[in-house]
């Protein structure tokens, strides 16, 4: 188990010496803490989290290994299971557990979280931004995977782009599956972002005592609204995929309709060619020209005609174009 540890000074984050386990002391004497636990096993999770005498539904809560999005508050800790990350080539997802229980916030990680770290290193290095309270580094982690959420969001968004000006242009060049691979990454970002709203939402509903604060609740609603825009956006990227499914299924319909067409037209000019064909090669007395000459040389002129005169009138009734 490795623990990072933060506390709030001055407004800003200030790196203290890792510790093994808890610090010393109570909890309510160490000043607004954050403590960031990774790789930690349940047992280990369950002695850390003890001096902080949660609710017992809320301790298993945090130890529980199955990972949905949720909110639990009793009194003055609440704890958040929160969607933390998008990997846009996986259905899997990093959960972040976060508790809150004044004046220490513990976030563990259930998974890789990069975008985490940045965090960290934004708050902690030159030119950090102020913090002053709980609430407010609360709102700055949520809101930092938030962005995240919208830049995938983008990404999809300009990748969709790419495909509809694809189908427009060479529509042979686009498959079924780089649709459906578009398709799944966008369901997976709306059940992300639906989720992330359900967490967000209902911290901003909860009684905890630190949120009720006017000007510290209104960083929640912020994030609520933010989330809100994002959830909007991102339906709007599924309509998008559908027409983009709409547009390749024209494409596609256009292109057996023209082969089909080819093939009607090389059907209608061989048919009187055949039939000539079938006719001269009757082993029966009396044929035509079978004594001339030229005969064979009248008959594939004659055909030659055919074929002109079928080429012509087919074009001028618009079957080419």
């Amino acid at each position: 188990m490795k623990i990072n540890w933060y506390l709030l000074t001055a407004g800003g984050l200030r790196g203290q010496p890792s510790p093994a386990g808890w610090p010393k002391g109570d909890p309510a004497k160490l000043g607004e803490s954050w403590f960031d636990v990774q790789d930690a096993s349940t047992e280990e999770l369950r002695q850390f989290l003890t001096p902080l005498d949660l609710h017992p539904l809320q301790l298993a809560r945090c130890l529980d290994s199955v990972d949905d999005p949720s909110v639990v508050s009793f009194g003055k800790a609440v704890l958040m299971e929160y969607p933390a990350a998008f990997e846009q080539l996986s259905a899997d997802r990093a959960y972040l557990t976060i508790l809150m229980k004044a004046p220490v916030l513990v976030t563990a990680r259930h998974g890789p979280m990069p975008v985490l770290d940045e965090l960290v290193q934004s708050l902690t290095g030159d030119n950090a931004p102020e913090v002053v309270h709980l609430p407010q580094l609360l709102f700055l982690i949520l809101d930092q995977f938030a962005d995240v959420s919208v830049e995938a969001q983008i990404a999809i968004r300009d990748q969709i782009l790419r495909l509809a000006k694809s189908i427009a242009e060479t529509p042979e060049a686009v498959g079924a599956s780089e649709l459906s691979r578009v398709r799944w990454q966008v369901e997976n970002l709306v059940s992300l972002i639906e989720d992330q709203l359900y967490c967000i939402s209902s911290l901003n509903a909860s009684d905890n005592e630190a949120l009720q604060d006017p000007h510290r609740k209104a960083y929640i609603q912020d994030l609520v609204s933010e989330t809100e825009i994002a959830q909007r956006g991102v339906y709007r990227l599924e309509s998008r995929v559908n027409d983009l499914y709409n547009d390749y299924q024209v494409a596609g319909n256009d292109r057996v309709e023209r082969r089909l067409r080819l093939l009607t037209i090389v059907s209608a000019i061989t048919l009187p060619l055949g039939l000539i064909a079938g006719l001269l090669g009757m082993n029966v007395g009396g044929l035509p020209g079978t004594t001339l000459g030229s005969g064979f040389a009248i008959v594939v002129a004659a055909m030659a005609l055919i074929v002109v005169v079928e080429y012509w009138y087919l074009k001028h009734r618009g079957w080419f174009d």
